[in-house]
């Protein structure tokens, strides 16, 4: 159904392109015979003495801007139209599994994170690479920074949920919103004031300016007059020049920070018109909204205000106007005047401006997500006094397509560890990014892959992927040993902590590293957490006779026959089949012809 709707809204855009592009070829023959017309009416004009020829030819003039206009309007709108079906072409791409057409954040890689490197949130098809459709590097920033580091607020996460929904439901506004053109800047450039030096500073922060113009303007006014000489309104003007040749230096510093903030806040224009258009109801996208527009903060009136001092500018380049004006009024002084008015206004808002479009722009991708994945389910918060870390029905990862994916159904306590064993290649350290990918999403209000996902607000901390580092002269033992110092730091600095491990000290002996894990979750079992433990340790497993109302154990079965058959589906008890000899012995068999043990031949 939702690729069957980006098709459709494909062949809609395209169409009203083709529409709009029919207009625009009529623009374009309006405007050739109109500028002939008017051209022919000024040879009249000028051969024949043909006074009304001259009105004709000023009305075919002026038909010939508006035509210019219309036409421009035009293809602004083709191009919006072309950028649109690009959108719609790149969540047909995503539909297909082709995540190319959106960056992948590999960028934010840190295999220190708590989790991030061992869930796979960034790099190559990455959820980071799945979620991403950002528009702007500040919204990638932001989406970043809300995977690595979860909402832990039951207010916040709510709000996001509320966003979420409303934005999934407004596709026309997202797409138009997502054709918006790339904003690679981090932020607004930074105008810095600089030393002014003395004379400069005597012409740009006195009243200076403002007497030498009145005096220009009351001696000219006068030689008008005959009162005074002409000469001493030229005397006059000579000195603004003069005064304006002393801030050439600074001015050509002014323009540039002018043109270089002009050209970054002009970026986000057509962003901000989407946001001012967009009728938002939920409560996070209305603050927003007024974050950006409401009174003194109205981020349009100040770019509208930055455009025009641009234009004033840009006047300078014409040296009639810069001799006229300056010599009239000291127009540097006046717009270096206007322009450290401008940012004394706004410059103060140009921070929570970026992080108010970040923070849109990171929502959208996250709702068009959610309207891409139609069967994931909205994560409900548990009750701060609930024994349950989490409860999830029909889980599934991410990753997986919604046909193909196995789903389980797990509960965890708090305080209690779940300790997973099963063969290898049965579905563990996949269900434990799931678990994972699950939690991170729900804490960002992100709709889950579940039939139903509830969950406690804590902390979560992982280990599944540690690695040595040679550079480091870090072994993978002590590699491992440092990555679990880490956790037990963490959850003595964390009220709470949902911890998910992968085969504790996989870099020792058998016998050391069953003694060792146990050690390990029996002093962890002592602080306020819950984990999901997976392991090839079967030994582990009597932790639960030990102490039953801590340690539950759970397993993924194989099933031998002629060939092993993978079930992926979690059950409690522990493992009793297991495949690697199995395997081993099959691979011989048929690479070096050894004969398969007599209790393996089928």
């Amino acid at each position: 159904m939702i690729y069957g709707l980006y098709k459709e809204k494909i062949r809609s855009l395209r169409s009203t392109e083709e529409g709009l592009r029919r207009v625009s070829r009529r623009y374009v023959y309006a405007k050739l015979v109109l500028f002939a017309f008017a051209s022919w009416q000024v040879y009249c004009a000028v051969t024949a003495s043909f006074v009304l020829a001259w009105w004709l030819a000023a009305a075919g003039f002026a038909l010939y801007i508006a035509v210019c206009v219309l036409d421009h309007r035009c293809r602004e709108r083709i191009d919006r139209l072309e950028r649109m079906i690009k959108v719609c072409d790149g969540e047909l791409s995503y539909l297909n599994g082709d995540f190319t057409p959106f960056a992948d954040g590999a960028e934010y890689v840190n295999a220190d994170h708590e989790y991030s490197y061992d869930l796979d949130i960034f790099g190559a098809g990455s959820l980071f690479n799945r979620l991403n459709h950002t528009v702007t590097r500040p919204g990638a920033d932001r989406l970043a920074t809300m995977l690595s580091r979860p909402g832990e607020d039951r207010d916040y996460i709510l709000e996001r949920q509320e966003a979420i929904a409303e934005l999934k439901d407004m596709t026309d506004w997202r797409i138009r919103f997502l054709s918006n053109l790339p904003v690679g800047e981090k932020g607004f450039p930074v105008n810095r004031e600089t030393d002014y030096g003395f004379v400069r500073r005597m012409v740009i922060d006195t009243p200076l300016p403002y007497f030498t113009t009145a005096l220009a303007a009351v001696s000219f006014v006068l030689g008008v007059a005959g009162v005074l000489p002409f000469a001493v309104f030229f005397m006059v003007f000579t000195v603004q020049l003069c005064l304006a040749g002393c801030l050439s230096g600074l001015m050509k510093k002014k323009v540039m920070g002018v043109e270089r903030l002009y050209a970054g806040c002009r970026k986000y224009v057509s962003i901000l018109d989407d946001i001012h258009d967009a009728p938002f109801r939920s409560s996070f996208l209305t603050r927003v909204k007024a974050d950006l527009f409401d009174g003194e903060s109205n981020s349009m009136e100040a770019f509208r205000r930055l455009s025009g001092i641009l234009k004033m500018f840009d006047w300078r380049n014409n040296v009639v106007i810069y001799i006229l004006f300056n010599g009239i009024m000291l127009f540097d002084a006046m717009l270096v005047r206007r322009f450290r008015a401008w940012s004394g206004r706004y410059a103060g808002y140009m921070e929570r401006w970026v992080n108010a479009v970040a923070e849109t722009d990171a929502l959208v991708s996250l709702a068009t997500y959610a309207f891409n994945s139609p069967d994931n389910v909205p994560a409900e918060i548990l009750p701060a006094d609930s024994d349950l870390l989490l409860e999830a029905s029909g889980v599934y990862h991410p990753f997986l397509s919604h046909d193909k994916a196995v789903t389980n159904d797990f509960t965890l306590k708090k305080n209690n560890v779940a300790i997973i064993t099963g063969a290898n290649m049965a579905g563990k350290s996949t269900f434990l990014r799931t678990l994972g990918v699950a939690y991170v999403l729900a804490c960002n209000g992100v709709p889950v892959c579940a039939r139903s996902f509830r969950f406690s607000i804590v902390s979560l901390f992982s280990g599944m992927r540690t690695s040595d580092d040679l550079t480091r002269d870090i072994s993978y033992f002590k590699a491992e040993i440092l990555r679990l110092r880490r956790l037990v730091r963490h959850v003595k600095a964390h009220s709470f902590t949902f911890i998910i491990l992968d085969e504790i000290l996989k870099g020792t002996n058998s016998q050391d590293k069953l003694s060792g894990s146990a050690f390990f979750l029996r002093e962890i079992a002592r602080y306020p957490v819950s984990a999901v433990i997976a392991t090839h340790d079967i030994g582990l497993s009597a932790l639960e006779t030990e102490q039953p109302d801590v340690y539950r154990n759970y397993c993924f079965e194989i099933e031998r026959g002629a060939d092993i058959r993978y079930t992926y589906k979690l059950h409690r008890g522990v493992v009793r089949n297991l495949n690697a000899s199995y395997l081993l012995s099959l691979m011989m068999h048929e690479e070096c012809g050894t004969p398969l043990p007599d209790s393996q031949e089928h």
